[in-house]
């Protein structure tokens, strides 16, 4: 039996519309964060609408509160997208059988206690209560991955070693970030991943490659490109997704017959001397086949996801040499758009 989370989805996307409400939010970006159908969302906000708790028009993306969420309980928005009793009794039950008979009533008013409570205590609670106890808790966690980067970064300073924090991934108990690093004149581009145990830090995974000031055949850098997570994105997912890619396409030697059914065809990519495309990554990687000198990876260690971007540690080797790659991607439109990595023996 699927679960009925009307109620939630409501408190989450009024939530979001309050807490946003300078980005002009549509179904579409709402659903994102709700992690559903925009068409869902639609019907949502159409019922929220009705009971006078948002406004929006048509043709016009916004969507706002219609009220200050002080003045807006948890009751209000239960009624407006899902009002009906919250405990139903069966009445299809055998009158002439003794527990059929009487079961009926005697349920019936205990289910209607409760009811009576649970509506009682949803309309002493405001959706500004929800907020509140929600932005508490992103700012609790907010310091709790600073302190997961300060003590990486205590790792990563020392020795006169200036460490520029590019992107920060935080999955659970993994942090992994990918920085320009520069010890005197040599400057390296590096992924860190830490696992840590409290404040402790477990294990510490790290691989670099010399940063080179030549761009790539399309212009890029291998730190350039966007920086910022997008929470919106189901972690997840995006981990999956990067999962599955690697699978259908590099397990075992490429299989690039697969590559459409997951990376975009304008795939941009920041590995040096290889242009964006993803006909042009095909081609490049037949020819490195054809030489017997293409990589072919093996197993996948460790997959660290969060929100559109993910980071995968794999083994494998290219041309009788044990390699280590560390690749990451960026995710949009359930496809892979965008790739850094680096490849060390292992």
């Amino acid at each position: 039996m699927r679960l009925n989370t009307r109620l939630s989805d409501a408190i989450h996307t009024l939530s979001l519309l309050y807490v946003r409400n300078n980005e002009n939010l549509n179904s579409t970006q709402i659903a994102q964060s709700v992690n559903t159908n925009p068409v869902l969302i639609r019907q949502l906000v159409g019922d929220l609408k009705s009971a006078g708790l948002v406004n929006s028009q048509r043709g016009v993306s916004k969507i706002t509160l219609s009220k200050d969420p002080h003045d807006i309980s948890l009751l209000d928005i239960y009624l407006a997208v899902d009002g009906h009793q919250i405990l139903n009794v069966d009445t299809n039950t055998n009158l002439n059988c003794i527990i059929g008979g009487n079961i009926q009533s005697i349920l019936g008013d205990y289910y209607q206690n409760l009811t009576d409570g649970v509506k009682q205590q949803l309309s002493e609670t405001t959706l500004a209560d929800m907020i509140d106890q929600i932005l508490n808790q992103a700012e609790s966690q907010k310091g709790l991955i600073m302190n997961k980067i300060k003590l990486a970064l205590a790792e990563l300073e020392k020795d006169n070693t200036k460490v520029e924090v590019i992107r920060t991934l935080n999955d659970n108990n993994w942090l992994a970030l990918h920085t320009l690093t520069t010890v005197g004149s040599n400057k390296t581009v590096t992924f860190d991943a830490f696992e840590f145990e409290g404040d402790t830090i477990k294990q510490h995974l790290h691989t670099e490659t010399p940063y080179l000031e030549t761009p790539t055949p399309s212009g890029h850098t291998q730190l350039d490109g966007p920086t910022h997570v997008d929470a919106n994105f189901n972690a997840n997912e995006t981990g999956k997704l990067v999962e599955e890619t690697i699978n259908a396409t590099l397990m075992g030697g490429p299989h690039l017959e697969h590559a459409t059914d997951y990376m975009n065809t304008d795939y941009i990519q920041h590995h040096v001397g290889v242009p964006d495309g993803l006909d042009t990554v095909m081609k490049g990687v037949q020819m490195l086949k054809a030489a017997g000198k293409e990589s072919i990876y093996t197993k996948i260690n460790h997959v660290i996801a969060d929100g559109n971007f993910a980071l995968t540690i794999s083994d494998g080797h290219a041309e009788g040499i044990e390699k280590t790659y560390y690749d990451l991607f960026r995710v949009e439109n359930n496809r892979i758009a965008e790739h850094w990595d680096i490849v060390n023996p292992r």
